[in-house]
């Protein structure tokens, strides 16, 4: 199974191997774990705020401290954090940061070539579709996120099968980032509408209040085969 693969792969690889040398971010501020364990965080904006400080993994968990901060921002650029990072895929990770309003913020990236940004996760499960399904599905989504710039989403498909039975196939969304997550999903469900196999669905609230994910698609257990494109 590809993400049975891909899982492995990313397990292959430390949380300190990955962080090392990475940097993490978007237009508005940059995180950088250089090699050697020094770290330093920097804004984008006219009014730019520079910290610097040391970073260090233990397990899969990185705590960040800073020794010092310039800049009308330091009051959060500036902020030391801890988060737990788990990676989920060759290319997808999820942190659960500590603070939740420092510089690095819970959630689901993607990662490729040394840099790490944060989008909407969407995250494949199933308690029985097949394998051909799920990496149709998973393959899909990847290719609408690409026709639509490639910087919406993060897929990955959990190798992890649900203990239940799935009858037919729903779409989630996590209540974490209020209408980001629900926006994501109404975008996901526009794009699965295409397939036949799948048709249209109605994204709701997931009753998970610790979702790491913002989007959660279980496939069903009888989903044939969709057809190709």
């Amino acid at each position: 199974m590809l993400a049975h693969l891909l899982l492995v792969t990313a397990l292959g690889i430390s949380v300190q191997d990955h962080l090392d040398g990475t940097e993490i971010g978007d237009a508005s501020m940059s995180l950088k774990f250089e090699t050697g364990g020094k770290y330093a965080a920097e804004t984008e904006a006219k009014d730019k705020t520079v910290a610097k400080g040391t970073w260090a993994v233990t397990g899969d968990s990185v705590e960040v401290k800073v020794a010092g901060c310039k800049g009308p921002q330091c009051a959060t650029v500036g902020k030391g954090f801890k988060a737990d990072v788990v990676l989920v895929a060759e290319r997808a990770m999820t942190v659960r940061a500590n603070p939740p309003d420092g510089p690095l913020t819970t959630g689901s990236y993607y990662c490729h070539y040394g840099a790490c940004e944060k989008r909407v996760g969407v995250l494949l499960v199933s308690h029985g579709a097949r394998a051909p399904v799920m990496k149709y599905v998973l393959d899909y989504l990847i290719d609408r996120n690409v026709a639509a710039g490639g910087s919406k989403t993060v897929v990955w498909w959990s190798s992890k099968r649900l203990a239940d039975k799935v009858p037919a196939t729903t779409i989630t969304y996590c209540a974490r980032e209020g209408d980001r997550a629900k926006q994501g999903a109404e975008q996901v469900a526009r794009d699965l509408a295409e397939l036949a196999a799948i048709g249209k669905l109605t994204p709701a609230p997931s009753t998970d209040k610790d979702c790491l994910w913002d989007v959660q698609v279980t496939v069903g257990d009888d989903t044939p085969q969709p057809a190709k494109k």
